[in-house]
């Protein structure tokens, strides 16, 4: 009777002993601080590619120094985005001060790596330190959006027929989509394109000459005639083609042509002086060939312009002279196909 007693007291002991271990358990789970992003969604956008902060709530005050650990998923860590805290071991920790009722990391989007993606990041709580805890779903995501929303440019095969200029067209020389920049323009007004339908083509010429200047007048002149912007983004071998004929060879001087054409990757229409332009080397050299001594418009061939494959460009045929008079060549574009 004595052996059936001590069982139950034993028995009841231990019942007694879990029931306190649980008890105590449930207890430190419930005086946890609990973490949770403070946003389940985040978006940016291209148009402003400034670090973002990322959020979390701390409720209550952490009641002691420790740490958050998150896990990221989506785009590719150094190419797309960094962390000003680092990914390590396949991790970002945060450290959380005592008393701190939030923490934080920032995402540092990389402009040149985004290229025209949207990038869409999952960022998961997979575990907090000590005297913290999170929900098992709630506050433990965070979807992270790019929306890109950059100029991706007008798809080939890009044509420019220049139908303004023809017999059907309203007698401008700016093209729809393409605008003329003029850096400098002689005193009687003579520095720019404008329609050209000699030779048995629709095109432009610029020719500054005057009857009016006197010979050795310095008089400078020069326009710059810009592409829409062109899409190249899922090109591999795109190519150049366009006619072109110049008159007379009178070099600026012996580092500078009359002539020119440069593409540039980052020009969005307002941003002229601060663009990167480019000599398009291929392009000058055909232009080069054509005979001065001639009117003799004829088509460059297909110029490669793989070097901007997974670009957009802006394509700017440039004319220049030393003055109005005999320092005035002629320059003429027609038929500009990208394709």
């Amino acid at each position: 009777m004595m052996m059936k007693t001590t069982r139950k007291l034993l028995f009841t002991a231990s019942v007694a002993f879990l029931s306190l271990l649980m008890a105590c358990s449930d207890d430190d789970e419930a005086s946890n601080s609990v973490v949770s992003f403070s946003n389940a969604t985040l978006t940016i956008t291209t148009d402003d590619l400034s670090p973002a902060t990322v959020s979390m709530s701390i409720s209550p005050a952490a009641a002691s120094n420790s740490t958050i650990s998150v896990i990221v998923t989506g785009g590719t860590y150094g190419e797309t985005f960094t962390t000003d805290l680092a990914l390590a071991a396949g991790q970002i920790d945060i450290p959380v001060a005592q008393g701190a009722t939030n923490a934080q990391f920032t995402i540092i989007p990389n402009e040149e790596g985004i290229r025209f993606d949207d990038i869409n990041l999952e960022f998961e709580i997979i575990s907090v330190g000590a005297g913290l805890s999170t929900e098992e779903f709630d506050g433990r995501f965070l979807d992270f959006t790019i929306e890109n929303n950059k100029e991706q440019g007008t798809g080939l095969p890009y044509i420019e027929s220049f139908n303004n200029c023809g017999p059907d067209g309203n007698g401008e020389a700016v093209q729809d989509g393409w605008e003329q920049i003029v850096i400098e323009e002689n005193s009687f007004g003579t520095g720019s394109f404008n329609c050209y339908t000699g030779q048995g083509v629709v095109g432009l010429m610029a020719n500054a000459y005057s009857g009016d200047a006197e010979y050795e007048d310095p008089d400078y002149t020069e326009v710059w005639y810009i592409s829409p912007v062109i899409g190249l983004i899922d090109e591999v071998n795109p190519t150049l083609n366009f006619d072109v004929d110049r008159r007379f060879d009178a070099p600026i001087d012996d580092n500078t042509l009359a002539y020119g054409i440069q593409i540039s990757t980052d020009y969005d229409g307002t941003n002229f002086e601060t663009a990167n332009w480019e000599v398009f080397q291929a392009g000058v050299t055909s232009m080069t060939a054509n005979d001065p001594e001639a009117d003799d418009i004829a088509s460059t061939g297909d110029l490669d312009l793989s070097a901007y494959a997974g670009e957009t460009i802006s394509i700017a045929f440039i004319y220049r002279a030393r003055n109005a008079r005999f320092g005035a060549t002629a320059l003429r574009i027609a038929n500009v196909v990208v394709e």
